[in-house]
């Protein structure tokens, strides 16, 4: 292909107009998850970027215990990967669920090359970028990261480069999993991806069983100059087998979506209790785990408590999410019931207020830029945010911060999410989706029914 081609395939008026604009018929409840998820990858690496700063055991620990202790969420931010592993599995299971519905099988190969399209480009642009900063050790991982093993071995060059490993993992395997699934009778489908689910928890309690140090350790304490984090980041952290839950989660909706795109929805009384529930679950969640020395948490340590937070904290969480969404998703305002007769007039009435008020948040049209241009956004806010402190501080010389305020960290935070998403477009317009037109065009010449 020609620079000409190419160039052709850049449609800067129609793509600027989808990434502001949601065209009818879209779920704005994705905007939204998808929004909130970039954006809190951008907040948690910025408070990430103080620590580096900050270096010493005792400044960071100072710096943590300023921290007002009803904002010790914005240190567990980085939940948002997991979000965008459950929201990924929803809508990848989801094509392939109606595909299998509708041929009975599955196109892999089509599947796969769709896929390379949409995420090897940037990809590979991020590589160069990123190996910048240590070209002979980048060269010496750059097998691994092809391949998308690198979380393995942690051998990453994309500092985010794991999760996307870990996404491209099941996306090779997905295919295979709904075929499996489609081998089981109908009402079999969902308690099979539940007991998976399930099994996601007791993959990480038995790693952590094996490896005491992980669960037998305050969060806290893992630092440089106490016990090196990579003790609990490359044996819970990082690992596909202790991050798969989120993306059978995913599943579950997915095919809870196709059933009922079929079947009537029978509202049940008083069910916005229950979206309120999973939005309290979601945000006592969100607090764990507490990196304050004098978290209540760690008055009367428990590693056997440690232990059973770190395996259900990330599951739970999305648990809480998808409890609030599904009931958004199934009593909209823009909707009307299905079958109302079972609920009294004030559950009816209050139904339709928390559904309309998640619709109403998530379906806010701020999100919608930040959730179409996730992925440049996704991996190239590092530098984003390394620019933003630069502008902050007024200054390259790291040894000469000596403390950093909260105020600072949103000031990062603001700049960096505002560059992000201005390189974020410019990506998107340019690369994303012209390789995206271009791998549409190629499977199309391969199969002129695609």
């Amino acid at each position: 292909m020609n620079l000409r081609s190419y160039r052709d395939q850049i449609d800067w008026s129609g793509t600027l107009r989808q990434i502001f604009i949601r065209p009818p018929g879209e779920d704005p409840v994705i905007d939204g998850l998808r929004g909130i998820a970039s954006l809190s990858i951008v907040l948690f690496h910025s408070f990430y970027g103080v620590l580096f700063l900050l270096k010493g055991y005792d400044p960071i620990s100072s710096f943590i215990r300023e921290l007002p202790p009803w904002l010790g969420f914005l240190t567990n931010t980085d939940k948002a990967v997991d979000l965008f592993f459950m929201v990924s599995a929803y809508l990848m299971g989801g094509v392939l669920f109606r595909e299998m519905a509708r041929s009975g099988r599955i196109a892999i190969r089509r599947f796969y090359l769709k896929r390379l399209f949409r995420i090897y480009p940037l990809f590979l642009l991020g590589i160069a970028v990123y190996a910048q900063g240590n070209l002979r050790q980048s060269m010496k991982n750059l097998i691994f990261n092809l391949l998308f093993i690198d979380n393995f071995r942690m051998k990453t060059i994309i500092p985010v480069g794991w999760s996307l490993s870990i996404e491209m993992q099941f996306y090779l395997l997905l295919p295979f999993l709904i075929f499996g699934l489609w081998r089981l009778r109908e009402s079999w489908r969902l308690p099979a991806l539940q007991i998976l689910f399930v099994m996601s928890f007791a993959a990480i309690a038995v790693t952590g069983l094996m490896v005491p140090v992980t669960y037998k350790t305050p969060m806290y304490l893992f630092h440089p100059e106490k016990i090196d984090p990579a003790r609990y980041l490359d044996v819970i952290y990082y690992q596909s087998h202790t991050r798969f839950g989120p993306l059978i989660l995913g599943l579950c909706w997915a095919w809870r979506r196709e059933l009922e795109a079929r079947l009537p929805i029978q509202q049940k009384k008083n069910e916005f209790m229950l979206a309120l529930a999973g939005i309290a679950l979601a945000i006592v969640w969100l607090y764990f785990p507490p990196y304050r020395i004098d978290s209540w948490f760690y008055a009367d340590f428990s590693p056997w408590l440690n232990l059973a937070c770190h395996t259900l904290h990330r599951g739970l969480f999305c648990v809480g999410i998808l409890m609030a969404v599904r009931f958004a998703q199934r009593f909209n305002a823009s909707a009307p019931p299905a079958n109302t007769s079972t609920s009294t007039s004030f559950s009816k009435s209050m139904n339709q207020l928390v559904a309309g008020c998640i619709y109403g948040f998530l379906g806010a049209r701020f999100w919608r830029p930040f959730s179409q241009v996730v992925f440049p956004i996704y991996l190239f806010h590092f530098p984003m945010v390394a620019i933003a402190g630069v502008v902050t501080f007024q200054t390259i010389d790291l040894e000469s911060i000596k403390s950093v305020s909260l105020m600072q960290v949103f000031h990062i935070f603001f700049i960096a999410s505002t560059l992000s998403l201005g390189l974020g477009i410019l990506l998107h317009v340019t690369i994303e989706q012209p390789m995206i037109r271009i791998g549409a065009k190629f499977l199309r010449g391969k199969n002129p029914n695609v």
